[in-house]
């Protein structure tokens, strides 16, 4: 089911946001751990021939958002989200030929908290994390908080 999910958010991404189709962002996998967006490093490479930050950057945003979208719409809610605040850290050099940004599921009583507030404010606001690796070290780590409003 969330598998299905993602690949319809991402589809939708291709199509409403151009940047998502220039830097090929693709469906990853969806598990307990949390969700995959990628996107291929021949197509996202900058003059050192490593990821270019802006598509590390834009990956981990997307990734929170898409998890955002799993969250509400596990919870029966259609909503207009935003990321409101981020923190990305470039740690080192992703040199992957997919990059591959994960984003945590939030726990269980910040998934509570969110709903409340969707449900009592028509509104509220989640934070996630993300990171992207490269040769099984850490290459970004990514902090978002997101507004999600009930349509």
């Amino acid at each position: 089911m969330h598998q299905i999910a993602l690949e319809r958010l991402v589809a939708y991404l291709r199509e409403k946001v151009p940047m998502a189709r220039h830097f090929d962002i693709r469906p990853g996998r969806v598990d307990g751990t949390g969700l995959v967006l990628e996107a291929p490093l021949a197509s996202n490479f900058n003059d050192k021939k490593t990821a270019f930050a802006g598509t590390l950057a834009t990956l981990c945003t997307l990734s929170g958002w898409a998890m955002t979208s799993l969250v509400c719409e596990d919870a029966g809610y259609q909503t207009d989200i935003a990321v409101i605040k981020s923190d990305v850290r470039y740690v080192r050099p992703c040199s992957e030929q997919m990059i591959r940004a994960h984003c945590d599921w939030p726990g269980p009583e910040e998934t509570a908290q969110f709903i409340d507030l969707l449900e009592g404010q028509s509104r509220g606001v989640v934070s996630l994390n993300a990171n992207v690796q490269s040769r099984d070290k850490t290459a970004v780590t990514y902090t978002g908080d997101y507004s999600a409003k009930i349509l």
